[in-house]
């Protein structure tokens, strides 16, 4: 219904109702229930007017608040991605300073391990001097026997030979001797022990036979060579006299004279090899070359103690030797010696004589271990 509807029916109402009195105080009181009726209905308006303002305000205020969130929004974007520029530029900065507090500990570990290695030789530096200060003539004596001791075990592996190592043994039982040290006991007794396997092991002549080969080396070209025998010349000439014959001898004295002067001509003579044929001159050269080379090849078994290669040489020098050259007095000479060299053993046996060496070690690491705990005492001081 609307507003002027409203008072239609209120008339229509009041038409209806009885007519009031014409009393005075009945006026009143339809006049005082007109009034609130009114104050009412302005009310309403007025506060109709009230929400519509505040549902206005209200919008508007929501639509202000929306467009600042909507800034502010933008705003806090731009504020996070510059906020995440800061972070990678500051993770990139983390990365340049971890690079180079790795490169500054890998050089204090460098500056550590020089300052440790200047220290150890500094250590060594004071230790050596500390030794040469308190080093005395037994010392340089036993340093010396240690080196005499050495280079007899590289003698004796170079030259393969017992004679220097024997030697050079000899002098360091000499030092040790006048040292007169009973420290020195065991060491001693070592270096006897190696002078007597040097002593024990024998000695091969490797020069004297080389020298002995070279020798009958140059005597070859003075050898003479075989030739074909010779049978001797038999006299086929009758003896002088008149060969005066009868007719009155028979025929069988005939026959045993012819019988006997064909004796005369044919001679056997029983050779247990067979006859070589004549060499010629330039076979003569061939055959003495090789004879010189064989020779030469057991020379270089004998440098290199190969017994086999020097054997053989040798043995086969000897059987050309017989076979093609005359077995004269300086021949057979060369030939008996020949057979005596091929029995000779060329190896040299070594033996090992590194025991005295380790004993007169073992001395000098505890005289240095002595000194070095006596120096350290005295730094502690």
């Amino acid at each position: 219904m609307t507003e002027e509807t409203k008072p239609a029916n209120e008339n229509a109402a009041a038409k209806k109702q009885p007519e009031p009195s014409k009393n005075p105080e009945s006026k009143k009181a339809a006049a005082s229930k007109q009034k609130p009726s009114g104050f009412f209905r302005a009310l309403k308006i007025m506060l109709l007017l009230c929400l519509i303002t505040v549902i206005s305000v209200g919008c508007w205020l929501g639509w202000a608040y929306w467009q600042a969130q909507i800034v502010s929004g933008d705003n806090s974007q731009q504020q996070l991605a510059s906020l995440q520029d800061s972070v990678d530029s500051m993770q990139q900065q983390f990365k340049l300073d971890q690079k180079r507090q790795s490169l500054q500990l890998q050089n204090i570990k460098q500056l550590q391990q020089t300052i440790s290695n200047l220290q150890l030789r500094s250590n060594s530096h004071g230790q050596r001097l500390a030794e040469l200060g308190s080093t005395s003539r037994s010392d340089w004596l036993i340093a010396e026997a240690v080196y005499l001791t050495r280079l007899a075990n590289q003698r004796l592996q170079t030259e393969r030979s017992i004679k220097n190592p024997l030697a050079l043994l000899a002098s360091v039982d000499v030092i040790l001797q006048e040292l007169d040290d009973p420290e020195l006991t065991p060491a001693r007794s070592a270096l006897a022990a190696d002078i007597t396997a040097l002593r024990l092991a024998g000695e091969v002549d490797a020069e004297g036979i080389f020298l002995e080969l070279s020798s009958v080396v140059n005597s070859i070209g003075q050898l003479s060579m075989r030739s074909t025998p010779t049978e001797p010349e038999e006299s086929s000439r009758l003896p002088p006299g008149p060969l005066v014959e009868t007719q009155s001898e028979n025929s069988d004295s005939a026959i045993a004279e012819f019988a006997k002067k064909l004796s005369k001509l044919i001679r056997v003579q029983r050779r247990s090899q067979p006859i070589e044929p004549m060499l010629q001159p330039e076979e003569e050269v061939i055959v003495r070359q090789n004879l010189r080379l064989m020779l030469e090849q057991a020379q270089s078994g004998l440098l290199r103690e190969q017994q086999v290669i020097y054997s053989q040489s040798i043995s086969k020098a000897q059987s050309w030797l017989m076979l093609y050259f005359q077995l004269n007095p300086s021949a057979q000479v060369i030939s008996e010696r020949l057979a005596e060299l091929a029995k000779v053993q060329v190896v040299q046996q070594l033996p090992q004589i590194n025991s005295s060496l380790n004993a007169i070690e073992t001395v000098v690491a505890m005289r240095r271990n002595r000194l070095s705990e006596g120096t350290q005492q005295e730094l502690q001081r």
